[in-house]
């Protein structure tokens, strides 16, 4: 064993000191490779100073760092004390880096090391919990960089927290295994009091059948949980590959095993915040799921830390292209039919909310948009676009708090911020859409620079829509009339830019389509309606829509300044004085067809874009044709349709 070397401008030992009982590092210390160092007070990294341990490292007491702790090599970092029940991580800089980390509390009241809230805790090797637990305190997060199985019969301790209501529903991964896989049962603890009882929760209950209802947790006048919540069983299941549709799901139960890396779905306990507690040995490593192409399989973030969704998505690029989450909206019945919430959706281009209805839980036009960053413990589904496999990486893992701007556990709809990836490179225009109903859709087009994107279908950064109502506004790309896409990504912006938007329409009443926000995004935005060749100017005021019901997919474009009305309907424009068409005073419009052209159909639309009456030409084969036209007083639009192209004509009765 190599001697240990502490030069006092290193190390302040305010311990010499009664009043103070604690080390104090001011300057840098190194343990050298071989080197033992056994510390029996709280030792602080204080501010500006660096730690730097590749030896081993005994601390019988807390460690704070406020400073700075160099990426080792090699060496173990030992939290086994002898005197204390619990020790703690902590310190203002928010996180600390270690190669091995140890618990091992001989203690005979010990309970483990606890990681204060926001914390990160970088262990580069293993973790090994010989004795007593780790607890990662509300958004504290464990991230590990090799693929090496934890040891040690002690768990790790994890929160996270679901949807509230009964009916709702979250889809859930563990970020820990009992025995190389994840039972309810055993790994499911109520963290009802969790900051009274860090170590020590009660184990979820569980119940089946008929009302098909959780149950909150009992507690005592202190906050302490007496009888720990209920799940009903009746709503958990799994989603694998090999099926496909409602077929595709697969009953479980509290004792069924469920492999990291997979979700489950699992409704709530009726409780207004209901807080879970993961209890287990952290995973780490890769997992790996073999899928085909046109298959579905429900996933989840299988790690007791964030993962970057970009990073997952690029290194899967060759089977996927974007991600799913479920949002509740608001559900208040156990029936299908009645369920309300939707899909969120994330690509590389940027993530969209799904169709909820406005106002649920007091949040704006749009909410649950997905972020970057996917949270401990989410469930999301994939759709293989290829043969493969789906991996998990610890690539793929960072240190980010739902505290941050672009990390979430998506449950229910919440007020959005408006933050992306990298707002330097990339800009975001969110569409939204309301239905008669009050349902809220939310379409994304994101300008990427330095991408592959372009106007066409581009894999990774167009998304389709998963769960589209019988009301819609979405993008149609390459003029494919049978997708439904809610993201569209492209290269740079182009201010001459026109991008087809389709909008499907099954019931009467208000429809709307308005800006619900922009990122890194300085221009007008405006949607043409190549019928009447108006441009509306939705980045000052909503556009109104009051048309029949049905499907319009070339009527209206997202543009970025007004489009000239002589060249708007995209398709060859005949020259205007091969007609002459006016109102006649006389409840009929005259069509003059002077020079004998072959019209094919005549469109009439009122201002606010309704089609009034639709002719074919067989009907106008008179040199000057008149239509009956018995309507209110106002402006109109006439679209002649003909072998030689179309024309438009404005006109008021």
């Amino acid at each position: 064993m190599r001697k240990v070397y502490i030069f006092l401008s290193m190390l302040y030992f305010s311990s010499l000191f009664p009043v103070f009982g604690q080390i104090v590092n001011e300057g840098t210390f190194k343990i050298m490779d071989g080197t033992e160092v056994y510390f029996g007070n709280e030792y602080t990294n204080k501010n500006g100073a660096t730690h730097d341990n590749e030896g081993s490292l005994h601390l019988n007491h807390n460690f704070v760092n406020n400073g700075v702790t160099s990426i080792p090599t090699s060496g173990t970092t030992y939290f086994d004390s002898d005197t204390n029940t619990v020790q703690s991580i902590s310190g203002s800089t928010n996180e600390c880096h270690f190669y091995n980390l140890e618990v091992n509390l001989t203690n005979v009241s010990k309970q483990g090391v606890s990681v204060t809230d926001n914390f990160g805790l970088f262990v580069k090797n293993q973790v090994v919990l010989t004795s007593g637990d780790l607890r990662l305190v509300g958004e504290a997060q464990l991230i590990q960089t090799n693929n090496i199985a934890n040891a040690g019969i002690g768990k790790l301790l994890r929160d996270q927290q679901g949807v509230s209501t009964t009916y709702g529903f979250n889809y859930w991964s563990s970020p820990v295994h009992t025995t190389g896989v994840f039972k309810l049962n055993g790994g499911l603890f109520d963290g009802k009091d969790a900051a009274l009882n860090l170590f020590t929760p009660k184990q979820i209950l569980f119940n089946s059948g008929s009302p098909y209802n959780g149950k909150t947790s009992v507690v005592d006048g202190g906050g302490n949980v007496l009888t720990a919540a209920t799940i009903n069983t009746s709503w958990l299941y799994t989603y694998t590959a090999n099926t496909t549709g409602y077929a595709g799901w697969n009953k479980i139960y509290q004792n069924n095993e469920i492999a990291p890396g997979l979700g489950y779905s699992m409704k709530g306990t009726g409780a207004p915040s209901q807080n879970y507690v993961f209890k287990g040995t952290p995973n780490n490593g890769n997992y790996s799921f073999p899928i085909n192409g046109g298959q579905t399989l429900l996933l989840g973030n299988p790690y007791p830390s964030a993962i970057d969704a970009e990073q997952f998505l690029t290194d899967n690029a060759s089977v996927l292209n974007e991600i799913y989450f479920w949002v509740d909206g608001g559900t208040t019945s156990h029936n299908l039919s009645d369920y309300l919430g939707g899909y969120a959706v994330y690509n590389l281009t940027d993530g969209a909310s799904p169709s909820i209805i406005q106002g649920t839980g007091g949040v704006g036009t749009a909410s649950g948009v997905p972020e970057r960053y996917i949270a401990v413990g989410q469930g999301f589904f994939i759709d293989a676009v290829a043969n493969g496999a789906i991996t998990f990486n610890n690539d793929q893992r960072v240190f980010k708090p739902e505290t941050a701007v672009d990390s979430k556990f998506l449950k229910t709809a919440k007020k959005v911020i408006a933050a992306t990836t990298d707002l330097s490179t990339k800009s975001i225009v969110r569409v939204g859409y309301r239905d008669p109903e009050g349902f809220h859709r939310q379409i994304v087009l994101g300008f990427m620079p330095n991408s592959r994107a372009n106007f066409n279908y581009n894999p990774g950064y167009d998304a389709l829509m998963v769960d589209p109502r019988a009301d819609e506004l979405f993008f149609v790309i390459e003029n494919d009339l049978s997708k439904k896409y809610v993201i569209q990504g492209v290269s740079d912006y182009e201010s001459s830019a026109r991008l087809p938007l389709g909008l499907v329409m099954s019931e009467t009443g208000t429809h709307t389509i308005m800006l619900d926000g922009v990122e890194n995004f300085t221009e007008t935005v405006y949607v043409f309606d190549k019928v009447l060749n108006t441009t509306h100017n939705i980045s000052e005021a909503n556009l109104t829509i009051n048309l029949p019901t049905g499907t319009y997919l070339d009527r209206f474009e997202l543009v970025f300044e007004p489009v000239n009305s002589e060249v708007a309907l995209g398709i060859e424009e005949m020259d205007k004085s091969k007609f002459n068409v006016f109102y006649n005073g006389s409840e009929s419009i005259v069509i003059n067809n002077k020079n004998s052209v072959e019209i094919i159909e005549v469109q009439i639309y009122n201002a606010v874009g309704q089609q009034m009456l639709k002719l074919k030409g067989n009907t106008l084969l008179q040199p000057s044709n008149v239509i009956p036209f018995n309507y209110p007083k106002g402006m109109y639009v006439v679209v002649v349709e003909s072998n030689q192209g179309n024309a438009t004509y404005k006109i008021v009765n």
